[in-house]
């Protein structure tokens, strides 16, 4: 028995009539009548009782149908979650961090969206850690984030660039006017972090533990609008990536020497499969990612 046969069989009982059967399903009167003969001897059951051109669905029969039509019901359903899935792929969910978000968000919402009417992005603003579980469990399409070599497992990297790192204080600050500064430098020098979920944290400490010194961190946020102001305040400095700060911040960008840097890019739940206009939007950060 095949599909076919069942939906043939549901409409004949449903109407009781072939002909109308055959209307319903938009083909022929015989195409059904053979495939009702056919499914009566592969199954080896009377289906129909016969009064003319009148026929009435017998015991057997009846038995029958409460089987099928649980089976096109389910398959009815499947289709429509197919479909959906089939347009969600115009449904791209991504998470970035604030950092990265700051540049890229504007740029999304505004050439990207041009470009792509068609595209729904869904933008979600949180911390690597975060865009991790999310995309294990499958509740976001791809994220982009910084992070170091030793990344993790069960995902796909594709790297976008290289985020440098800065010594950002403010106007008048000890080592506002240098070009860059040595980690020797900074000292004892009062500091606001975004908290342990953000990988320049990570970063930030190592880099402090390697030259056998504790930074002075005052208050560690999850937020980076909080740091940004606690900078501009002229409470305390920060160490952040460099596409954070914009020109009409009133926070100076100071490089580290040695340079600092984060690993950039785009993370992707291994094995998921990419569709089309998720490869649109991982060009067009390509493209974007360094201006």
């Amino acid at each position: 028995m095949n599909i076919i046969q069942m939906q043939y069989f549901y409409e004949v009982c449903r109407w009781q009539n072939i002909t109308k059967a055959a209307e319903h399903l938009h083909v022929s009167q015989p195409t059904v009548s053979v495939a009702m003969q056919s499914l009566e001897t592969e199954t080896g059951l009377n289906l129909f009782r016969r009064n003319g051109k009148k026929i009435f669905i017998s015991k057997d029969g009846n038995i029958l149908l409460s089987r099928i039509r649980p089976i096109l019901e389910e398959l009815a359903h499947l289709k429509h979650e197919i479909n959906d899935m089939a347009h969600k792929r115009n449904h791209i969910r991504i998470a970035l961090p604030p950092q990265i978000g700051i540049r890229i968000v504007p740029l999304l919402l505004g050439e990207f969206r041009e470009k792509h009417p068609e595209i729904i992005i869904e933008i979600i603003e949180t911390g690597p850690v975060n865009s991790l579980h999310m995309l294990k469990e499958e509740s976001l399409d791809l994220a982009v984030m910084n992070y170091t070599e030793c990344s993790t497992e069960g995902f796909t990297y594709k790297k976008l660039g290289q985020a440098e790192c800065c010594f950002c204080t403010y106007p008048g600050a000890r080592l506002s006017s240098k070009f860059s500064v040595q980690i020797e430098e900074i000292g004892a020098e009062p500091l606001v972090l975004l908290d342990s979920t953000f990988n320049i944290t990570h970063l930030v400490h190592q880099t402090f533990a390697n030259q056998g010194i504790k930074p002075n961190v005052l208050h560690y946020s999850p937020y980076l609008h909080t740091v940004r102001n606690l900078i501009e305040e002229k409470i305390a400095s920060s160490f952040l990536i460099k596409h954070a700060i914009l020109p009409k911040d009133d926070i100076i960008p100071l490089s580290i020497d040695p340079p600092l840097y984060l690993a950039a890019g785009i993370v992707i739940k291994k094995g998921r499969q990419i569709y089309a206009d998720e490869k649109l939007l991982i060009k067009f950060l390509k493209d974007n990612f360094m201006q």
